[in-house]
């Protein structure tokens, strides 16, 4: 299953869309995963949950501010209320050569650079939200210089991450990321359960063997250590979110040794499960 094709329809008063994006719950990366020519950047006001961005998987929370290039597949998928604020344009929106001006450069470099997906942070997220929430409110020109001004502050910022490599964003290939799709969706909805490589790999009609080459070619992972940061999130959850024991939240999030879970959860997160439940107490 491919990544699906959307289509941006841009309203005729305007040359790039701007709105708010609201959902009650999305949880499988099947209703989420698309990709687009437009380019985006992306605002979430509220909600939580995981970030899928080419071959790389996040969490995501209230505040976050990622770009993503053109055709470069994503998806936010949740289980609670969300709200986004999300912009979108062509690279051409102001003409072929606009960004080709001498006092544009930074701006094609930002461009350039969102092929591998960028994510903002500190003060640089703040300035954008309120440049983001002004432009929701103004049309024309304001609205137009509005952008522009939130396009030269992410270019200068020094407060920003790619999120897919560069081999990544040069190799993409939309049949094979709907492939990645279906591994990532048989995770999330059996992460809790004993790995059955098998299953998996005969979803996607190849053998074992096949199959672990195709994750590492991908991910450039193991398809363990997919496992294991599906695991760990879910058990940071728990720890925050329950009064479950230690071993309850191990035994929950798909382990059955408690010696190897502290282990993970100490490699992954920084922190041993009580440390972590601790700090957040």
């Amino acid at each position: 299953m491919k990544p699906e094709f959307e289509k941006i329809v841009e309203p005729a008063e305007h040359s790039f869309t701007a709105k708010v994006v609201t959902r009650a719950s999305r949880p499988l990366l099947s209703q989420a995963w698309h990709y687009h020519p437009e380019l985006e950047i992306c605002l979430t006001v509220k909600g939580r949950g995981r970030r899928f961005v080419g071959n790389h998987i996040s969490e995501y929370e209230e505040g976050e501010l990622v770009m993503f290039g053109p055709n470069l597949p994503h998806g936010f998928t949740t289980d609670v209320y969300g709200s986004q604020i999300v912009v979108q344009m062509t690279s051409d929106f102001l003409g072929e050569v606009f960004f080709e001006r001498p006092e544009t450069h930074v701006i094609r470099n930002l461009l350039n650079a969102s092929r591998q997906g960028l994510e903002f942070s500190g003060t640089t997220k703040k300035k954008s939200r309120q440049i983001m929430q002004k432009m929701l409110h103004e049309t024309g020109l304001p609205r137009l210089l509005l952008f522009l001004e939130l396009l030269h502050v992410l270019a200068t910022s020094t407060e920003v991450s790619p999120i897919c490599s560069k081999e990544y964003a040069h190799g993409f290939d939309v049949k094979e990321m709907g492939r990645i799709k279906v591994v990532y969706d048989h995770i999330m909805e059996n992460f809790t359960q004993p790995v059955s490589i098998k299953e998996v790999a005969d979803k996607l009609s190849i053998t074992e063997a096949a199959f672990y080459k195709f994750i590492r070619k991908h991910t450039r992972k193991t398809y363990t250590q997919i496992i294991n940061e599906f695991r760990i999130n879910y058990a940071a959850k728990l720890l925050m979110s329950t009064e479950k024991s230690i071993s309850e939240v191990c035994f929950d999030s798909g382990y059955n040794n408690i010696s190897y879970f502290n282990r993970k959860f100490k490699q992954l997160m920084g922190k041993t499960p009580a440390v972590f439940r601790s700090l957040y107490q």
